[in-house]
C-alpha cells in the first residue's frame, strides 16, 4: 500500500528532501529519498562508476522500487545487484517488483537471512565479497537490530586511494543506532566494535533513514558537553534547511560524537532499554 505507482509522483519526504548525487567519478552515490514520511524518511541508493562504458550499478534497499528504477533510468544505468541490508518491509519491500523488472537481478543479502528476504538468489558471508565491474562489495555482518543485519562496504580498484561507503541500514545512523528487534545489545556492540575496526576514519557511512537531526539532538541534551555532536546537528540542520539530504557522515565523526558507538556494553544495554 506505500509502493508509489508506475506512473506516480514521488510522495514527498518530512523536509522535502531531494535526490543528491555526490561522490568521485569512480564511486558515483545516487540518494534516492523513498516511502515519504511513512517510517521518518527512508533513503535508497544507486551506485555506479562512471566510467564503466556498460553503466553497471548495485542499488541498496530500493523499497519503494518505481522512484528508484526512475532514478536509475535518469542515469542511463544497468542495474545489475541489489543489496537488501536486513529483512523489514521498509528495505526489502521492493525486492520482488525490482527483480520483475529488471531480468537477471542478483539480490543479495547477508547468509544468516533464512526466507525473510524477498527474491533472494544469493547470501554473502561475513567479509565476503564480490565485484561489479570496478566496483568491490564487501559484505559485514551485524546482528543487533536483525540477526541477519548486514553492512555493504563499497569500494572501487579505480581509485583504491578514496574513501569507502558503507551502506548500514539500520544497524548505524547518523547519532545513532537502529532498536533492538532480534538481536542482544552484546550482539550490538560486537557489531557496532566489529565497524569500528574493519572501516577506515573517513569511510563514509549512508544510513537508511533521515535520523540525524532527531539523533543528534537526543545526543546533545542527553550530554551538553558534547561538543562534536552539537557541531554536527548545525551542519545537518543547515544542509536540512537547503533540502539537502544529511548523509553522509564519516567513521570517524561517529566515534566522535555517536553515543552507541561510544559506549560500553553496560552503557549500551542501558541505551538500548534492556537488560545485559
Amino acid at each position: 500500500l506505500l509502493h508509489t505507482r508506475r506512473e506516480e509522483p514521488q510522495a514527498e519526504q518530512i523536509g522535502g528532501t531531494l535526490p543528491s548525487v555526490m561522490g568521485p567519478r569512480e564511486l558515483r552515490i545516487k540518494v534516492v529519498p523513498i516511502l515519504g514520511a511513512a517510517f521518518g524518511g527512508n533513503y535508497a541508493y544507486l551506485i555506479w562508476d562512471e566510467d564503466d562504458p556498460d553503466r553497471r550499478a548495485i542499488v541498496v534497499d530500493p523499497a519503494d522500487p518505481y522512484p528508484v528504477l526512475r532514478a536509475a533510468e535518469e542515469e542511463r544505468l544497468n542495474v545489475e545487484v541489489l543489496l537488501t541490508t536486513h529483512w523489514h518491509f521498509d528495505h526489502s519491500g521492493g525486492n520482488a517488483t525490482f527483480a520483475r523488472e529488471v531480468p537477471g537481478l542478483r539480490v543479495v543479502a547477508s547468509d544468516r537471512e533464512r526466507g525473510r528476504v524477498p527474491a533472494l538468489t544469493e547470501r554473502l558471508a561475513d567479509e565476503q565479497t564480490i565485484a561489479v565491474g570496478r566496483l568491490l562489495v564487501t559484505a559485514h555482518s551485524v546482528p543487533g537490530h536483525t540477526l541477519g543485519s548486514a553492512v555493504f562496504q563499497i569500494s572501487s580498484s579505480a581509485a583504491p586511494a578514496a574513501p569507502h561507503a558503507a551502506f548500514t541500514g539500520d544497524t548505524l545512523f547518523c547519532g545513532g543506532c537502529g532498536r533492538l528487534f532480534e538481536g542482544s545489545s552484546l550482539q550490538l556492540h560486537a557489531s557496532l566494535r566489529r565497524l569500528r575496526t574493519r572501516l577506515a576514519p573517513n569511510c563514509q557511512v549512508f544510513s537508511g533513514h533521515e535520523y540525524a537531526d532527531m539523533l543528534l539532538t537526543m545526543a546533545v541534551r542527553s550530554d551538553p558537553s558534547n561538543l562534536a555532536a552539537l557541531r554536527k546537528l548545525r551542519q545537518v540542520r543547515d544542509l536540512r534547511l537547503r533540502k539537502q539530504p544529511s548523509v553522509p557522515s564519516t567513521m570517524a565523526e561517529e566515534c566522535s560524537f555517536n553515543p552507541w558507538m561510544k559506549a560500553t556494553p553496560l552503557d549500551l544495554a542501558r541505551l538500548c532499554g534492556c537488560e545485559m
